[in-house]
């Protein structure tokens, strides 16, 4: 097999460089030809399916699915951001966890702790979601792709191509979308394929070599059946740069995506869109960087004694040659935030050979899916609907927590993961149109293989899962008109959650420094082969069953305003905790959180539609949290555990406003009151008290951003773009870990556009994090390690970008 298409082989940088440049040349190649071949055949701009503003000007309509039907935000009583694939473009997004800055009560975490993969993101709406990646937990956040649930964290950063818009649903959307999605739901829609010839074509330039080609194609075949092509290219050097021999540089990107979508309408009454998609990425680790070495800390006090080579040197706390000595572990090393040392070595031969591939720096990623939607009108009053949809994820990715040459802590994973989901619905009006109703079925089945080495100095764990799960869920909300303009919703699902925990991949496979200690469940002491979860070839299992009902009440005042009260449920399933040290005697598990919340909003447009301003003000009673702890009564390794109830209130305010056509301004505000209510006897041990802050639930969030659209007469429009967001103090874990606490912080992105008259040509001139803001996205403390660790945001980066489209 070659080199490019052998997920696990090595990467040398100068093939990688080579390997660059050929295929931003096939891409660029193919794509400007088919422009330029089939550019006189038609014409055609971009036609999203927002409706435009009336033709004074003013604010556009945008449409969402938020409740599972096509209508206005405006018209939706859900507390909703809307975000159109132009203003995706306008911002310069990357991907869409890049929403999350200027979106009020919103954070996401590019790199979830502890994973070390690039491709892997926590998502927080309102103050919940889940900080862990492992196999057998699942997101507090629900993420779906043209209606489809991505089960897991691991692939959730989503590139943004063709994409049409993104919608963030926020607080419990438990009824229409389902499980999971407690703190609400983030919904990304793609372009389906035009019936005209139309295409697009952007290259980038920018900091650290940065190359990306992205392009698409819609190609008629004939009446009624429809085509699109789209393709990605991204890569770019890492900003964290290695400071000894053998430390690569982290933060790099090397990804590669396409689509295809087929769309066929064999009738006026039915539709069926066929998508396939598919992306590959090849990087280094995720930028993680040390904050804190605590060279008395058990794991790195045996490296210094009895692995460093210079015992004598590194383990005399009084000697100063130990800070210099790279033989030893210690504070020298805490070279946050855009520099390390880890080389991901091992002294282990087990680590390094066990795995399919080598031990090295990698964040590997293949992803591929394939979806269908058929919609049928059955009659003018009932539509059908079916979504059905498989995907297949696969990655290979390594973490050296030391951040140095030692061999303190490190993983190394390899992941397989596989789901199939199966939706039914079934929707109309009645009673003169007074009466919108929806019902459905929805089923799912996922099953993966997650092998997760850990090496501890000399000693190695295999600490992964196995896991089987299906889901079953009926569910039916109508919306019914009491009297005009007065709205009533009502709504609830059931779902049932099964997951099989298979303890194949828990096991000692070289207990090395540790060999003999008293830390088996019956007192014996530790060898090689022994089990970290009960006997090998147990089993566990556990069900869920859930009922999740909303309400809502709704009143428009005048075409301009609208306002709402609602209630709403949801629940997040229970897990397995994977990691464990020392063994445990059975299969530690954790119970499903729950989460209700009482929202009361309004949406107005005013002024001819020239300002548009939405809030909401809500309290969610938060129950049965689970959270990610270091309980030392159970052992060293993080661990899930139902431990908390919770009390979150807020509020959210978004403003737009065009006071002329050229003008617009847009901004946000986010406020979280969030308070541990009780915390019980597990959540004390691992240092949790009702004083402690809930983590990613900064109380501000704040955003705003201006354009001006400068007329230059016969050539186009020339316009800049500032925009600004803040967060204020987050806590990065739940034990508010002093050195992985951020302090509020601002972000300044800008940049200078020109679209010719003909609206064909573009080019956009931009600097994200203006002022260089050093902030940290995330972090994880290990206690026996002695380590504090975490990945700070990107700094100052320019980019350059030129496009066109017919």
């Amino acid at each position: 097999m070659t080199k490019g298409s052998n997920m696990y082989d090595s990467k040398s940088n100068g093939a990688r460089k080579n390997d660059r440049w050929w295929r931003v040349g096939l891409l660029t190649g193919a794509s400007a030809a088919g422009l330029l071949f089939m550019a006189p055949a038609a014409s055609a701009q971009d036609t999203a399916s927002e409706p435009q503003a009336e033709s004074g000007g003013g604010i556009q309509d945008i449409v969402v699915t938020a409740r599972r039907r096509q209508e206005s935000l405006q018209d939706t009583p859900i507390a909703i951001s809307a975000v159109s694939g132009e203003s995706i473009a306008a911002r310069g997004l990357d991907n869409v966890t890049q929403i999350g800055d200027f979106t009020p009560n919103v954070k996401f975490n590019s790199s979830v702790p502890v994973s070390a993969s690039n491709a892997t993101a926590a998502i927080f709406i309102r103050g919940i979601g889940q900080n862990d990646y492992q196999l057998s937990a699942d997101p507090g956040v629900g993420l779906y792709l043209d209606g489809v649930y991505i089960s897991r964290g691991v692939g959730n950063v989503l590139d943004v191509l063709n994409v049409e818009r993104i919608e963030v649903l926020r607080g419990p959307q438990g009824t229409l979308f389902g499980r999971n999605t407690i703190g609400g739901a983030v919904s990304v829609t793609t372009k389906k394929p035009g019936n005209v010839l139309s295409g697009s074509l952007d290259v980038t330039t920018g900091s650290y070599n940065r190359v990306q080609v992205k392009g698409s194609i819609d190609i008629p075949l004939a009446e009624g059946i429809y085509t699109s092509f789209s393709g990605f290219y991204h890569n770019r050097d890492g900003y964290v740069k290695g400071v000894v021999p053998g430390a690569p540089d982290l933060g790099d990107t090397n990804q590669l995506a396409g689509r295809f979508a087929l769309r066929l309408e064999p009738s006026s009454d039915v539709s069926i869109d066929i998508a396939v998609d598919g992306s590959r990425s090849r990087e280094e680790s995720a930028p993680n960087v040390l904050l804190h070495a605590n060279e008395n800390a058990p794991a790195a006090a045996v490296w210094n004694a009895a692995f460093s080579g210079a015992g004598a040197i590194c383990t005399d706390l009084t000697n100063a040659a130990r800070l210099s000595d790279q033989r030893c572990y210690n504070s020298q090393w805490a070279l946050a935030p855009y520099r390390h040392g880890g080389t991901f070595s091992a002294i282990s031969g087990p680590f390094n050979t066990t795995s399919r591939r080598p031990y090295q720096s990698a964040s590997d990623l293949n992803i591929w899916g394939i979806s269908g939607i058929l919609e049928w009108k059955l009659s003018d009053a009932v539509t059908f609907k079916s979504i059905t949809a498989y995907r297949k994820v696969t990655g290979f990715w390594t973490r050296d927590s030391d951040h140095s040459p030692a061999s303190i802590v490190q993983t190394n994973s390899d992941w397989r993961q596989d789901q199939f989901s199966q939706e039914l619905q079934l929707g109309g009006e009645a009673l003169d149109k007074r009466l919108n109703w929806l019902i459905g079925g929805y089923y799912s089945s996922e099953s993966g293989n997650h092998k997760d080495l850990v090496n501890i100095v000399d000693a190695v764990f295999m600490s992964g899962a196995v896991l089987k799960g299906k889901s079953y869920a009926v569910f039916g909300q109508a919306t019914y008109e009491i009297v005009d303009d007065l709205n009533l919703t009502a709504g609830i699902r059931w779902t049932e959650d099964q997951k099989t925990f298979n303890n194949a991949n828990q096991y000692v496979l070289e207990a090395g420094f540790l060999t003999g200690a008293p830390f088996n469940p019956d007192g014996s002491g530790l060898q090689n082969g022994d089990p970290l979860m009960g006997p090998l070839g147990q089993t566990a299992t556990i069900k869920d069953r859930a009922w999740t009902p909303m309400a809502s009440l709704s009143y428009r005042w005048s075409p301009e305003v609208l306002t709402y009260l609602s209630y709403s449920k949801g629940f997040k399933g229970g897990g397995f905790t994977q990691r464990v040290f020392p063994p445990f005697a059975f299969i530690p598990s954790f119970q499903p959180e729950t989460s209700e919340t009482f929202e009361a909003g309004i949406k107005t447009d005013l002024f001819n539609r020239r300002l548009r301003i939405n809030a909401a003000v809500f309290q969610n009673n938060y129950g049965n949290l689970q959270i990610t702890v270091n309980d030392p009564t159970l052992g060293f390794a993080p661990i899930i555990q139902n431990a908390a109830k919770a009390r979150i209130r807020g509020v959210e305010l978004e403003l737009q406003a065009q006071p002329t056509d050229a003008l617009r301004i847009e901004a946000g505000l986010g406020y979280l009151d969030a308070k541990y209510r009780k915390v019980d006897i597990r959540a004390l041990n691992a240092g949790v008290t009702t004083d402690t802050h809930l983590q990613n639930a900064p109380k501000w969030t704040l955003s705003a951003g201006v354009s001006y659209a400068f007329e230059l007469e016969g050539l186009g429009k020339l316009t800049p773009r500032v925009d600004w967001s803040y967060r204020s103090r987050v806590y990065n874990d739940a034990v508010n870990t002093p050195e992985l606490v951020q302090d509020g912080y601002h972000l300044v992105n800008a940049s200078i556009g020109f679209t010719d008259t003909d609206n064909h040509w573009s080019v956009n001139l931009g600097v994200k994090n203006l002022t260089k803001e050093v902030y940290l996205g995330s972090g994880y403390a290990d206690s026996f390690g002695g380590i504090i660790e975490g990945v700070y945001g990107r700094p100052r980066e320019w980019y350059l970008s030129a496009g066109y489209k017919f």
